[in-house]
């Protein structure tokens, strides 16, 4: 079976101290049967002291034109430039001072220039390879690799993290955040906040969020039956079911020299004078 190659990157990062790779053969070719050697040139340039940093891509297909093996994508490598000025070298631009140190250019830093500034630093295990540049590992991406490849799905706000994994909420737990931890559920669209806790929705309260809120109450003679509802006793009634049937009329000042005593009509009567009834209920 035939075999073929194709060199699809020669590239330096560092031109001011290597030139771009070089190799003895061309870039497309014929793997050949028997072993062979080919040889990779990595010219350093001037007398400047220095780690250069390149790229070499290259692919290998089948005689149908598929890649079976190629170089990991985004690999850097390094080549050390030494000219006995600054020992190990000046890497991405930096150079040898008079004392023998090196200076960086902005974003670098450390002994040799070798590492980048990232802001926001790398997350998740990512490289920085040059200012604000990050190489992720496998399963992340982003500008800084704080983003993950997920194919699992959290539910209930949680946060996927890394591949399969979730960032739960508080009150709940599971591979996928779909485990409450409130045995019994949260009502009225309440939500489970820890164990068997739960962070009420405004108008309720209670340990599930059950019981409706009235403000300021009901009284004595009211029930509240939703939030800021109240289901008055018998004979009562008014917003907080503090207001009593003929109070009004009972108290009313009965004439000067009057020896009688007011009635209050009967419901029966009150209806025939056509005067409506008053609710129990609130709406």
């Amino acid at each position: 079976a035939e075999y073929y190659y194709e060199f699809l990157s020669l590239h330096s990062l560092d031109k001011g101290i290597m030139a771009d790779p070089t190799i003895n053969i061309p870039l497309l070719g014929t793997v050949p049967h028997k072993a062979s050697v080919v040889q990779v040139g990595f010219p350093c340039l001037r007398k400047q002291d220095g780690v250069a940093a390149f790229e070499v891509n290259v692919i290998i297909m089948n005689s149908e034109g598929n890649i079976i093996l190629q170089t990991p994508q985004n690999a850097i490598f390094f080549k050390t430039c030494q000219q006995a000025e600054c020992p190990g070298g000046c890497r991405n631009g930096g150079f040898c001072n008079e004392r023998h140190v090196c200076e960086c250019p902005d974003g670098f830093y450390g002994p040799h220039c070798e590492k980048a500034l990232c802001v926001p630093r790398c997350m998740n295990g990512g490289l920085c390879i040059t200012p604000g540049l990050c190489i992720c590992p496998p399963g992340f991406y982003g500008i800084n690799c704080n983003k993950a490849n997920c194919t699992t799905t959290c539910f209930n706000g949680g946060t996927c993290f890394y591949l399969g994994k979730c960032i739960c909420p508080s009150g709940y737990e599971g591979d996928q955040c779909e485990i409450s931890k409130c045995h019994q559920p949260c009502r009225n669209e309440g939500k489970c906040t820890g164990k068997n806790k739960c962070k009420c929705s405004k108008g309720y309260q209670g340990d599930l969020c059950s019981k409706p809120v009235c403000e300021p109450g009901c009284g004595l003679y009211g029930t509240c039956v939703e939030p800021n509802k109240c289901q008055c006793k018998e004979g009562w009634h008014g917003r907080h079911c503090n207001k009593r049937y003929g109070a009004s009329s009972l108290s009313a000042l009965r004439p000067a020299g009057s020896k009688h005593r007011q009635h209050m009509p009967s419901p029966k009567r009150a209806e025939e004078r056509h005067v409506p009834l008053e609710s129990n209920y609130i709406w």
